[in-house]
């Protein structure tokens, strides 16, 4: 037992000063130095390689959860030589109005030299992903994809107990990162970034009373950490496909200038009128965290177009309250 455990406490030493210190910048950024030491033993238990993101960390509330994708959980079921896919194919099943409701998935363990199925079945209603009241991209486009990987995960957790427990899919665990614009959690400090002004950067703080900040490091729907690439541009890979900043915060825009009664046109031209001329697509991502922020205060009020006009043109409000 004890030469077991030194040869993972060898294998965790593998990573130079210089890799660890990517990992706690980019796949484990939350994590404190215990959290840090539990996920790099984990991950090495796993056979899973961070740097590779077949492994990261993510902190919700306080609480850290070491993640990976359906396809890590496969491969460490595989290696243990003593799994295969079940002889029945994933059960599917609707309501009477074709909504789908609940996924089952078989699996096979070998034991004492005997093949045993085994199932597990996940229901939408406790795994779908809402932002703001509506499905994320993925669990609208491939509802039954999705499902159907939390439903395998569950089932080869089960299975193979030893070697899953305490690792969780990222399909799982999206419905953590289920979102009402109205909860988003006000970051507990402000956010420090860097603006490019013409030819220098100023150093500026978005506001901590701005509940939108935190968006500036992780992604609203799915809850991933930004990668920054060199033009500064925030994105993170999502499956097969790539989810950008930009697109998550138009979604967020549109729901904040609905409630304030804009339509884009409207919206353009507050931004216009905000920032020196520009309009929405033109501002920076801070500046579009700052812009949200402040249309979230226009929506708590009425918005209208004409009264925002005689404004441009001299016009005072007089408060008759009196």
């Amino acid at each position: 037992m004890t030469t077991e455990i030194a040869k993972r406490d060898n294998t965790l030493q593998k990573f130079t000063n210089e890799e660890l210190d990517l990992i706690k910048k980019t796949v484990a950024k939350d994590a404190t130095d215990q959290e840090l030491s539990l996920f790099l033993y984990t991950a090495s238990m796993r056979g899973l390689n961070p740097l590779t993101r077949q492994v990261h960390f993510v902190k919700r509330g306080g609480q850290g959860t070491i993640q990976t994708g359906i396809d890590g959980f496969r491969l460490i079921a595989q290696r243990t030589g003593k799994y295969a896919p079940g002889t029945k194919p994933t059960v599917f099943e609707y309501d009477s109005k074709g909504n789908l409701l609940r996924a089952t998935v078989f699996g096979v363990r070998l034991m004492n030299g005997q093949a045993f199925e085994f199932s597990a079945t996940a229901k939408f209603s406790e795994y779908a992903q809402y932002f703001n009241g509506q499905l994320g991209t993925m669990w609208k486009k491939m509802p039954e994809t999705m499902l159907e990987k939390c439903a395998e995960a569950k089932m080869l957790r089960r299975g193979f107990p030893e070697e899953l427990s305490g690792l969780y899919t990222h399909e799982e665990m999206a419905q953590a990162d289920n979102i009402t614009i109205h909860e988003a959690e006000l970051p507990p400090l402000g956010v420090t970034i860097d603006v490019e002004q013409g030819d220098e950067v100023e150093t500026v703080e978005v506001d901590s009373d701005n509940p939108y900040a935190h968006f500036l490091e992780m992604c609203p729907e799915h809850g991933d950490s930004w990668w920054i690439n060199k033009f500064g541009k925030r994105s993170h890979k999502q499956g097969d496909a790539w989810c950008n900043f930009n697109e998550q915060m138009k979604v967020i825009l549109k729901a904040r200038a609905d409630q304030a009664g804009m339509d884009g046109g409207a919206v353009n031209e507050w931004c216009k009128e905000n920032y020196g001329g520009r309009t929405w697509s033109k501002l920076s991502e801070e500046e579009q965290i700052e812009a949200i922020y402040k249309i979230d205060q226009i929506s708590g009020k009425e918005f209208n177009p004409l009264v925002e006009e005689a404004k441009k043109m001299g016009a005072v409000e007089v408060d008759n309250a009196n």
